[in-house]
C-alpha cells in the first residue's frame, strides 16, 4: 500500500529549485524566423547554441520556442509546466504583430525572459 501511495503522491515543488531552473535559462534569445507555406519556422540562438522549431500560428510558435528551450535546458517536467505558466520568453508587442502578419515572410525576434503576470 505504501508503494501505491508514493506512486500517486504529488511532489512538492521547491522554490529554490524553481529559481535555479529559471536562472539556468538564458536571459535573452534571438530567433530568426520565416514562413514556409502554412508553417512558421524558426532558428533559436541561445548563448551560441542553435535549435530549430516550427508552428502554424504566432501563438503556437511562441509556445514552441518556450517548449524547445525548457527541453534543451533539461527542466524537469513538474517544473516545466510551472515555468510555462509564470515565466517564459515573450516577444514585445511590435514583434508579436510582425509574427502574426502573414505578409511578412521573414524577420527576427529578440525574446527576453519575463515574469508573466497572472
Amino acid at each position: 500500500m505504501d508503494f501505491i501511495y508514493r506512486l500517486f503522491k504529488k511532489k512538492q515543488l521547491s522554490q529554490e529549485a524553481f529559481d535555479a531552473y529559471f536562472n539556468r535559462l538564458p536571459d535573452i534569445i534571438q530567433v530568426e524566423w520565416f514562413r514556409d507555406g502554412k508553417f512558421i519556422i524558426g532558428k533559436i540562438n541561445a548563448e551560441g547554441e542553435e535549435f530549430l522549431t516550427q508552428a502554424f500560428s504566432a501563438e503556437e510558435f511562441v509556445k514552441m520556442v518556450n517548449d524547445t528551450l525548457l527541453a534543451v535546458y533539461e527542466i524537469p517536467k513538474e517544473y516545466f509546466d510551472v515555468l510555462l505558466k509564470v515565466k517564459r520568453f515573450v516577444p514585445d508587442e511590435d514583434q508579436y504583430k510582425r509574427l502574426n502578419d502573414v505578409a511578412i515572410i521573414k524577420s527576427n525576434i529578440d525574446f527576453e525572459k519575463k515574469l508573466v503576470k497572472a
